[in-house]
């Protein structure tokens, strides 16, 4: 029996609804209770390379090492990369909202996170807004429950 090369796409719909819990690595259960407790950042710094790394891992993604020790971070950055989210996800905002990823000063690496306070009513506005290199402030939330989303940024005017 001969069968026809299939040369189009075969698209497959699938929907995963995944509900998990893990246990964090102490650093990374440092690094959030003190973010819920204290509003502060930490990151952590490589003994080979000595970048710090936001958020504070335990090993670092260029030489493969534990981190050693804890340095706290500003609650304020540069914006890296932002993008304008204008579809819906579950257990996401309601679009449009404003994804950034934010280089603490004295980090290396970028945490990610919501930017706040910025004009969504047309994407040439706030992209007018989002200028990669911008300051941010990193604020946090009245109530934390030692998750990333306790932090967000706001643009600084």
């Amino acid at each position: 029996m001969s069968r026809a090369v299939v040369t189009e796409p075969w698209i497959v719909e699938q929907r995963w609804d995944l509900t998990y819990q893990h246990t964090a690595d102490v650093t990374t259960a440092t690094f959030l209770r003190t973010l819920r407790d204290d509003k502060q950042l930490l990151g952590t710094r490589c003994p080979v390379c000595e970048r710090v790394l936001a958020p504070a891992r335990p090993i670092c993604d260029r030489d493969f090492c534990r981190t050693e020790g804890f340095v706290e971070l500003e609650p304020a950055g540069t914006l890296e990369l932002f993008t304008i989210m204008h579809l819906a996800i579950d257990g996401l905002p309601e679009p449009p909202y404003v994804l950034g990823y934010v280089k603490p000063h004295g980090a290396d690496t970028a945490l990610p996170g919501f930017v706040e306070g910025v004009d969504l009513s047309s994407d040439a506005t706030a992209v007018a807004e989002l200028k990669i290199g911008r300051e941010v402030e990193i604020a946090f939330r009245e109530e934390r429950v030692g998750r990333i989303t306790d932090l967000f940024f706001r643009l600084r005017r």
